[in-house]
């Protein structure tokens, strides 16, 4: 499987709704430099956070910590 970091640019691209990561961010209320952060795997979101994610972009949790 594709590390952490890698399956957030995946799944915005598989679920078609043409978000950017900044729109990620918004949606998600943090800033955009840390989805940035996360995108590159240098740091990554509380669960909440992750769960927030998961339903934003339509997918189990588990697709997100799968590496």
């Amino acid at each position: 499987m594709l590390p952490f970091r890698l399956r957030i640019h995946e799944l915005l691209q598989k679920q078609r709704k043409g978000w950017s990561m900044k729109t990620l961010a918004e949606k998600l209320d943090v800033d955009h430099q840390t989805v940035l952060y996360w995108n590159q795997g240098r740091t990554y979101p509380r669960l909440p956070t992750l769960v927030q994610l998961a339903r934003l972009l339509g997918c189990p949790l588990q697709d997100l910590l799968e590496e």
